[in-house]
């Protein structure tokens, strides 16, 4: 069944574990930027060209899942949509698709979000987030807002 599942939530929050889980439920094609960026550049690319990287990696992962999508399979976008805007964009791109959305909202806690990144950087090969870029992030977070709960499904964690 043609659909598509985005995740909104923080660094640390839980979306990857929830997408994971999500994708083996749903029979779902899982499209996870950290784990795209760690295959193609490494688990910690430099920072001056991460958003370069990150950019290209968005743009091919654009086209997989929308293709995916559109040949009726379901996608998990393990994203994160921290901006308005984003969530936005996402929203026009199902309906051009006329592809049912599901957000799937999972709760924040910093303090929590901060232990989770600290053990997941000591994994071998897991996508590093340095406590800096944590804290240079967290003021980039949008969470959704009341207006927007009508505008697709949303299923809160």
């Amino acid at each position: 069944m043609r659909a598509i599942h985005a995740l909104h939530g923080f660094i640390g929050s839980g979306k990857t574990t929830l997408a994971r889980r999500l994708e083996t439920q749903l029979g779902a094609l899982r499209f996870t930027p950290d784990e795209w960026m760690t295959t193609l550049y490494g688990a910690d690319p430099p920072a001056d060209e991460y958003p370069i990287l990150l950019d290209r990696v968005r743009s091919l992962m654009h086209a997989q899942w929308t293709r995916a999508v559109t040949l009726g399979v379901p996608v998990i976008l393990d994203e994160g949509l921290w901006t308005r805007v984003s969530r936005d964009e996402l929203r026009a791109q199902a309906a051009a698709l006329g592809v049912p959305l599901t957000l799937h909202v999972l709760p924040f806690d910093p303090a929590t979000a901060r232990e989770r990144i600290a053990a997941r950087n000591e994994e071998a090969g897991a996508h590093f987030v340095a406590p800096t870029t944590f804290e240079l992030f967290l003021p980039r977070f949008e969470p959704l807002t009341p207006d927007e709960e009508p505008l697709q499904h949303v299923i809160r964690s």
